[in-house]
């Protein structure tokens, strides 16, 4: 689905609440969000987006219609970004403004109360004033913050709230100095006197559980008035749980401090196995099991198994937002029952895991060039060249999506024409084709028709492939975006493929962003502009930018650009291009202006078409992308057909010849 520029950024308005800790003692939260609904009539549904780092958001939740939704198995260590998207049956808004969610989780103690208790959830920046009131007959100890031993107080505030927290108090008897004599008349016996001795030192019982030490551990001698502490260290793949103290809680703390020393006193750590959460989902048409999010002991071996949907295939597995490969025990068809499995081995921390499908048998639709048309002219919208991979087309569906309304003349046919009404002012117009092949997998794109009184508009055709090194700083420049029937006022800049990047400068010439960290893994992202001048008229173009680790994308050659005449027949050579890896590579044709043709076959590297009658029509440009069939990369390169004028030294090809750009001269065929 397309990120689209028309739809409003939705702001999330409400702060997160209503959020509950986990009774098992294992870090768990979860936390409510509201947005307000987004005003384009077209918007269908939202998406909720989070991870724990900024803008990089590991997993999304379609949560259809509504404005509210609660978000469960985070981790309450970890601070998460959050954003909402709208979308509608073709499009995506981009990415709300962020917010960060930090936890603060108050433990529970016998003897006294901590309000609010459990774990709560905040805005980072905002506050959170803690309450704590012993029971009768006790009194604070101490607190105990971030696993840190403090003075006693009634009440505890953490201040513009930058991480998460933890907060616990201790409560002890309170003890009454000084008693009430009863005098009682007895005989005084003679005694002989006995000397006491005065007790220069006590004992510290220090004990631990299954799962982690205490330190120093058994029998401790302490002198009267002075201090001892023990350090508490969980261990692999366990949490400290409690902490008791002459058999009172202190919470989980991992040290504790005996001070002024004038009894004896014990303490015993308890610990628990550390629980992490995995947050499966899918893209596309499959399933995927155990489903949703889990929480499991760490240290063990977590299976996944994922099954595509008749006539779909496992396209790719994403472990916390990176692709995976060689990691599958099977590979996942329609025709496998089992399906694929991904295990996380001996997992320690959290993880997101989603099975991106897609068919088996995919279809790409075509709708032609976008198009600068002059007001009351024939426009015709040709969506012959889109191509279906295994299965051919039954069906095409022509829609116009924005502008003022026009007839189209044969909506349920690949080809299509209508005729703009006489225009004061440009207007733009836009229609989406929707192809259906014989296994019933659809595909849909959309197209422009700027329309003015001169039939000029915005122009732009995209930028070179760039090859960049992972983390490095990449730019993308739309400054070749021009316009000789206005001016330029708006640059949206959106990613339509590859893992998610921040763009920086997204509505300006010039965008940028940090290439992500592949580690050996090569990706290929890809990116739209969309260009709009003082009247609406828009113009789009595609940059691709590979991301190399241990593999090369291939080398897109289209040939060379060439001339020829009106009705003569030309031939596109992209026979040239080469992959490093030897790969066999796919290769479709696009074209990108000009008055629409009809290629022979889009994915040969050397398609031919009728060129239009028409000498007095701009020129035509292709753009050829070539994929590696093994990793995926891709590459592109783009000609450019010029048609010739009649006059003075026009030449007419004689029958049966043609212009090829493999070198831009006539031959016959």
């Amino acid at each position: 689905m397309k990120r689209y520029n028309g739809y409003r950024a939705l702001i999330l308005t409400v702060a997160l609440g209503l959020l509950i800790g986990s009774s098992s003692g294992a870090l768990a939260a979860q936390a409510v969000l509201a947005w307000n609904p987004s005003t384009d009539s077209s918007v269908t549904g939202y998406k909720v987006y989070y991870g724990t780092q900024s803008g990089n958001y590991q997993a999304s939740i379609d949560v259809g219609n509504n404005t509210t939704y609660t978000l469960t198995g985070l981790s309450a260590s970890e601070t998460y970004y959050l954003a909402v998207t709208a979308y509608s049956s073709t499009q995506e808004s981009p990415y709300s403004q962020e917010l960060a969610c930090d936890f603060i989780t108050a433990a529970t103690a016998s003897n006294g109360q901590i309000t609010p208790s459990g774990t709560t959830a905040l805005s980072a920046g905002t506050s959170q004033t803690y309450t704590i009131v012993p029971n009768s007959g006790y009194q604070i100890s101490a607190l105990v913050i971030d696993g840190l031993q403090t003075s006693p107080a009634a009440s505890y505030t953490f201040a513009n709230v930058s991480g998460c927290h933890t907060i616990s108090a201790v409560f002890a008897p309170v003890t009454t100095s000084g008693t009430t004599p009863v005098t009682t008349p007895v005989t005084t016996p003679v005694t002989t006197p006995v000397t006491t001795p005065v007790s220069t030192g006590y004992t510290i019982s220090a004990s631990a559980g299954n799962g982690g030490s205490i330190s120093p551990s058994a029998t401790v001698n302490v002198a009267a008035g002075a201090a001892q502490t023990f350090t508490i260290s969980p261990g692999a793949n366990y949490q400290i749980a409690n902490v008791m103290v002459d058999g009172v809680s202190v919470g989980a703390v991992s040290g504790y401090s005996f001070q002024n020393v004038t009894g004896n006193h014990s303490i015993q750590a308890v610990f628990e196995a550390k629980q992490i959460s995995i947050v499966s989902s899918v893209q596309g048409n499959g399933a995927i099991s155990p489903t949703g999010t889990n929480s499991y002991s760490a240290g063990t071996n977590v299976p996944f198994t994922m099954v595509p949907a008749s006539g779909y295939a496992l396209k790719e597995v994403l472990v916390d937002g990176n692709a995976v490969s060689g990691a599958l025990e099977a590979t996942a068809t329609s025709t496998s029952a089992s399906g694929a499995t991904y295990t996380f081995s001996d997992v320690e921390s959290n993880h997101t895991i989603c099975a991106v499908y897609a068919p088996s048998y995919p279809v790409v639709a075509d709708p032609g060039p976008d198009q600068n048309i002059k007001a009351g002219k024939t426009v015709t919208l040709n969506g012959q060249n889109s191509t279906s991979s295994g299965s051919p087309i039954l069906s095409y569906k022509w829609t116009q999506i924005s502008g003022p309304a026009v007839t189209l003349s044969n909506p349920s046919s690949a080809v299509c024409t209508f005729t703009p009404v006489d225009v004061t002012t440009a207007e733009p117009l836009a229609f989406e084709l929707t192809v259906t092949n014989s296994a019933g997998i659809t595909g849909s794109s959309s197209c422009l028709v700027n329309v003015s009184s001169n039939g000029e508009g915005p122009t732009l055709t995209g930028g070179p492939d760039q090859t960049v090194s992972a983390s490095s700083n990449v730019t993308l420049d739309g400054s070749s975006a021009s316009d000789s029937y206005g001016t330029i006022t708006n640059y949206t800049w959106i990613q339509t493929a590859g893992p998610t990047v921040t763009l920086n400068n997204a509505n300006t010439a010039a965008a940028s962003f940090v290439a992500p960290a592949i580690g050996a893994q090569s990706v290929t992202l890809a990116f739209e502009l969309t260009v709009q001048d003082q009247y609406g008229l828009e113009a789009r173009g595609q940059w691709t930018v590979n991301v190399a680790g241990d593999s090369l994308p291939p080398v897109a050659d289209a040939g060379q650009n060439l001339t020829a005449n009106p009705m003569s027949s030309a031939e596109l050579n992209g026979a040239q291009s080469s992959d490093p890896a030897g790969s066999s590579d796919t290769y479709l044709w696009t074209q990108l202006s000009g008055e629409p043709v009809s290629l022979s076959d889009p994915t040969s590297p050397t398609p031919t078409f009728t060129v239009p009658p028409d000498p007095n029509q701009s020129p035509l440009v292709f753009m050829l992308t070539v994929t590696d069939g093994v990793d995926q990369l891709s590459a592109t390169a783009q000609c450019t057909v010029t048609i010739l004028h009649a006059g003075p030294g026009f030449q007419t090809l004689r029958p049966g010849w043609s212009f090829s750009n493999a070198g831009g001269a006539a031959q016959n065929n």
